[in-house]
This record gives structure tokens, C-alpha cells and sequence, in this order.
């Protein structure tokens, strides 16, 4: 990667998310669960799914480990049992081990802008604990996907090398 392509805090999202190579998930808010966790198999490396509404506008996100643990809650709800160590958890499995769609699994949309920076970006990532993010244009339509581990690894990538000692 050269000097140009080196990615910073102040980089803009626009300008690092022609570096990945890693597709958004865009999901409706009615659509079945199985049908969203094959769509997340087909593509792996986006582990945050897109949820929109009719109008392609983000209204949610999922992490991908949730459609799994909702999965397994169906098959096996004993298997998740034991991470029931208070009300909040209590009610969270509850509505999860009745989720059938999208929307009942979503939680707030949070997003990046392409106009943010590579700062803003881990900020959201970490404050929310996702491993990536839709990106968003100004109409909350979701243009792109950032992926911390593709975002660190290019990062990396433009790193000069070490001395071979």
C-alpha cells in the first residue's frame, strides 16, 4: 500500500471504504430469520447485518452472533439458559427466543457516515461493541460496510515493514 493510500484517524470513511473489499448485508425488517442467517453463510465476512425499511432506509442492526444465538435458542434454549443472570438478560431471551423477523432481533441503527473519519468510526465501533458498521449516505440509505479487523488490517498494510534483524 503507499504512502497515499495510508490510512489515519482523520482519514474520511469514503475514502477507506474503497480499500475493503467487504459487501454491507441489507436486510428487511420483515424478513424471516433463517432467510437473513443464509444471507449472512453466502457472505461471511460482514458481521453486522443492515436492517431497512420499505423505503431501503437503515432503521436497525444485527450482529451476525445474534441471529446464531437466536438460532440455537430455538434448537437447544437450554444451551443459553445459564446467560440468564438478571431481569435485563431474562427479558432479552425472552423476546429473542420469540423472534421470527428481523425487526425483533435489531437493535438501535447505528451507522457511519462516509463524511466521518476513521476516528468517528472506531468511536461508534467500540461504544457499541460491533466489529463493523453500515455506512450511510445523507438519506440514511446504506452505501457500504466498515469492518474494524479489515479497517486494522489495512492500516497495517501501510505500516512501514520492520528491520529484518
Amino acid at each position: 500500500m503507499s504512502g497515499q493510500n495510508r490510512i489515519g484517524r482523520r482519514t474520511p470513511v469514503r475514502d477507506v471504504q474503497s480499500l475493503l473489499d467487504i459487501e454491507p448485508i441489507v436486510v428487511h425488517a420483515d424478513l424471516d430469520l433463517i432467510a437473513a442467517a443464509r444471507r449472512a453463510i453466502e457472505q461471511p465476512a460482514t458481521r453486522v447485518l443492515a436492517v431497512v425499511d420499505d423505503d431501503a432506509r437503515l432503521i436497525g442492526v444485527i450482529p451476525v452472533q445474534r441471529i446464531v444465538e437466536e438460532l440455537v435458542a430455538r434448537a437447544s434454549p437450554e444451551d443459553l439458559m445459564a446467560e440468564i443472570i438478571d431481569l435485563a438478560s431474562a427479558v432479552r431471551f425472552g423476546r429473542e427466543i420469540g423472534a421470527k423477523v428481523c425487526r425483533d432481533l435489531m437493535s438501535e441503527p447505528v451507522a457511519v457516515h462516509g463524511e466521518a473519519t476513521v476516528a468517528d468510526a472506531f468511536h461508534q465501533l467500540k461504544a457499541h461493541h460491533y466489529s463493523g458498521l453500515p455506512i450511510i449516505d445523507a438519506e440514511r440509505r446504506v452505501v457500504g460496510y466498515l469492518d474494524v479487523l479489515e479497517l486494522a488490517l489495512r492500516h497495517l498494510d501501510a505500516l512501514p515493514a520492520p528491520d529484518a534483524r
